[in-house]
């Protein structure tokens, strides 16, 4: 008799979270029942529950946890996977348990520990999983000191349906039209990076003015700003540079982010900031190239606009490492099902 699992979290189309449960759908040996918890992208909350998520205790706007105990209820799952939910309570999670379910898990693709990511409703229930998977190699330590029985680390994925390479034809007249593209929230190291860049004669769009904190006054006149792009238009805007930038997120101590095997899986040719963990997935100037400072982002991503048979040659390698290597959706999906099994 198959396991069965109960995803619960966003299903917008091209979230994250969406593709870790057509991940888990594809899983052989799982009946995986999916359960959309309401959340979207975008939009402005009102100003109390924007207080209220300053102070750590965000209101339950979507009925989460109404939502979760009618569907445990109705379908009776093995196993109980909540998908970076900030609101789920305690005594929900009780019965839960009381409805049969013998595995909960929760999943975080954030900084799980960190303050903008933690909400109180969170922090309590911690001790109460089962398992907390998490993609932060650093939260696993801290998990499992703030009560965490077992913590489980789960490596940064690409969907296999959807980062692909794009041809000309695909992407239309925007291919490669500039020299470098990023795809992401506002920093203040990504804007003056991007900006140095810009000044140093580099032609580089950026999406995320409308969602991701991005404004015109603190760009260099010569970049490009677009508003944010999702799922099959997410893929093309990538290949509007001929080199695809990986800033990492500083308030999340990025080290290594989903971003960088999306891009790669595209055959985007990557220039990303170098650290071990990059290293670690991605030869360094074969299947990537890497900066540790502003000087050596300029130098590297000059390399490259000129060269295009070392970009195609990277894209090449970057998709083949990702492949091989087990970096998919489906291939995380088979590693935390074995550690539900355990």
């Amino acid at each position: 008799m198959k396991m069965s699992l109960l995803y619960f979290g966003p299903q917008w189309p091209g979230s994250t979270s969406l593709q870790r449960l057509h991940a888990f759908e594809q899983s052989a040996g799982l009946r995986t029942i999916g359960v959309d918890n309401g959340a979207m992208v975008g939009g402005r909350s009102p100003l109390w529950h924007r207080v209220r998520w300053k102070l750590r205790l965000p209101v339950d706007v979507q009925g989460e946890n109404s939502r979760l105990i009618a569907a445990v209820a109705k379908h009776r799952p093995d196993i109980v996977f909540v998908d970076n939910s900030k609101v789920i309570r305690s005594d929900t999670l009780r019965e839960l348990r009381s409805l049969g379910a013998s595995r909960l898990v929760y999943y975080s693709l954030d900084d799980i520990v960190a303050p903008h990511n933690l909400s109180l409703p969170l922090k309590w229930t911690l001790p109460d999983w089962d398992i907390v998977c998490t993609t932060k190699t650093f939260n696993v330590p801290e998990l499992a000191a703030m009560g965490v029985s077992r913590p489980v680390l789960i490596g940064k994925a690409f969907d296999p349906q959807s980062h692909r390479p794009m041809s000309v034809d695909e992407v239309g007249p925007e291919f490669e039209r500039f020299d470098a593209v990023f795809i992401g929230t506002f920093e203040l190291e990504r804007c003056a990076r991007i900006n140095v860049l810009a000044q140093a004669g580099v032609s580089i769009v950026v999406y995320g003015a409308d969602l991701g904190g991005w404004r015109r006054k603190h760009l260099h006149p010569a970049v490009e700003l677009r508003n944010s792009v999702f799922a099959e238009n997410y893929v093309r805007a990538w290949h509007t540079g001929k080199v695809a930038l990986c800033f990492l997120r500083k308030i999340n101590r990025d080290r290594i982010t989903q971003r960088t095997m999306e891009i790669a899986a595209m055959g985007r040719p990557m220039i990303a900031e170098r650290t071990a963990e990059h290293d670690q997935h991605f030869l360094h100037e074969v299947e990537y190239l890497g900066f540790r400072d502003e000087r050596e982002l300029v130098a590297q991503v000059r390399s490259m606009i000129h060269d295009s048979g070392r970009r195609s040659a990277m894209g090449v390698a970057g998709r083949s490492r990702c492949v091989v290597s087990g970096y998919s959706a489906i291939d995380r999906a088979r590693q935390m099902i074995e550690a539900f099994r355990q």
